[in-house]
């Protein structure tokens, strides 16, 4: 694991260049094609005025389908040439699988919110510090209900990146930790933190409280609260058996922005953070779970 400025640095230097002859090529064939469109619009308009709409309409069609094929090459060779190098500088233990995704089996053992649509892509795997296995991944999940008249509505309920580490060690109890808006467990299992900051952010339900303080503690809960403070995001955590999940309501992470810099800073450190946090969260509930006779 390396600083975020050394592996900007090697990767700027290996891929900048291409990436962004690629990137601009892309947004000028765009460009074109929508002035194009636009023209020939305006001209058949005027001597087929009352099919204006019509005309308009399928213009934009066809100018936003040469758009996303364009984005999606430009967005497929973001992935291979950036990302997953980035990754592989950061931790050469990780392997970056874009056209992967998160076996939906595993995201479910997490125990999170109820849904009916899974999708993932973008899967991460390998192994931290010491050998222990990780898979990571973009997850969205969705519910999708139909009403009495057959109408279907659709809304997502998570959207981000999701985490499952593989423990060495049993814990014998279910402990989740969950943004402070969530309520679904009954209040018998909530576990009152010492930290009043802490409980603002965040509801922790468990079957054993005093393994619960134990694995909790006040350097864990510091680093939760600093990462929400710098990040704006707050994780949410479940750690059962000998697994620890972890997930973040990013929206859609690892894809390239057609109007960005192929290496914009600000994006590539706020992917760097993400990982670098739940590597590092994770290394602590590791430590922590040595250490306690749990």
């Amino acid at each position: 694991m390396r600083n975020f400025n050394k592996i900007y640095e090697e990767v700027y230097k290996e891929c900048n260049v291409e990436l962004e002859n690629l990137r601009n090529k892309s947004v000028k064939k765009t460009i074109i094609l929508i002035t194009i469109f636009i023209i020939i619009g305006l001209i058949l308009g005027k001597i087929f005025e009352y099919k204006i709409f019509i005309i308009f309409t399928i213009s934009a069609v066809i100018v936003f389908s040469f758009s996303t094929k364009e984005r999606k090459r430009y967005n497929s060779l973001f992935k291979i040439k950036i990302i997953k190098k980035f990754i592989k500088e950061y931790n050469k233990d990780l392997d970056y699988r874009p056209s992967m995704g998160m076996p939906q089996v595993i995201y479910a053992k997490g125990k999170f919110e109820p849904y009916n649509k899974y999708y993932s892509e973008d899967l991460i795997v390998g192994a931290l510090e010491g050998g222990y296995p990780i898979k990571m991944a973009e997850v969205k999940t969705e519910v999708e209900t139909t009403d009495s008249d057959g109408d279907k509505t659709t809304y997502t309920v998570f959207h981000g990146l999701f985490a499952e580490v593989q423990l060495d060690k049993m814990i014998n109890a279910s402990v989740r930790i969950r943004r402070n808006n969530i309520s679904l467990f009954s209040k018998k299992y909530k576990v009152e933190m010492d930290s009043s900051e802490f409980e603002k952010k965040f509801n922790v339900y468990a079957t054993n409280k005093i393994i619960t303080m134990q694995l909790l503690t006040a350097d864990i809960m510091e680093l939760l609260m600093n990462f929400i403070e710098k990040n704006k995001i707050v994780p949410e955590i479940t750690l059962e058996g000998t697994k620890f999940y972890i997930r973040f309501q990013t929206g859609e992470i690892f894809e390239a922005k057609l109007m960005k810099k192929a290496l914009d800073y600000s994006t590539l450190k706020k992917y760097f953070d993400i990982i670098n946090f739940t590597l590092t969260l994770t290394e602590k509930f590791l430590k922590n779970i040595k250490e306690t006779e749990v």
